[in-house]
């Protein structure tokens, strides 16, 4: 056997895990998101998921790091029995997607939601970007219009 060949298990393990993250890897991390940073109110992890320059696009804009964690703790706060579930998980290259739904009483006001006391059921749905094994970009959606017409803020149908 070569002397490479040798070495190469060695050079394998010397890597950063970040540097063989695949699909399987990205998934792991994704599924933390939604169950233990939303699902818990585990913001202390971040480090672990989000690589440097995250961006965060929807509604209109773009968001950092900052900013979406202040909106997860906005929510939060709002329903503090937040129950979430991921529902299906699907990798491919360096994008994740999730499906996922959650259950929450608004029980506390914390913008933009006024503290009403009623159950609100919603799904959505996350797609993340990673590079180097961390989450570099999110897009995620969820129906709004419902989650309003649930807490009685719009009339429904």
């Amino acid at each position: 056997m070569s002397r490479l060949a040798a070495l190469f298990p060695a050079l394998l393990l010397a890597l950063p895990a970040a540097a063989i993250a695949g699909p399987a890897e990205n998934k792991a991390v994704a599924s933390r998101v939604i169950l233990e940073k939303m699902g818990q109110g585990r913001f202390d992890i971040q480090p672990e998921l989000y690589g440097p320059g995250f961006v965060a696009h929807g509604f209109g804009r773009n968001f950092t790091l900052a900013e979406d964690e202040a909106s997860g703790r906005q929510l939060r706060a709002a329903f503090p029995d937040l129950k979430v579930k991921l529902d299906r998980i699907i990798a491919e290259g360096d994008l994740v997607s999730l499906h996922w739904s959650a259950v929450g009483t608004n029980t506390v006001a914390a913008a933009p939601f006024p503290g009403t006391g009623k159950t609100v059921s919603v799904d959505g749905m996350s797609f993340f970007r990673f590079a180097d094994g961390k989450i570099v970009e999110e897009w995620s959606t969820y129906d709004n219009l419902t989650i309003m017409q649930q807490l009685g803020l719009i009339p429904s149908k």
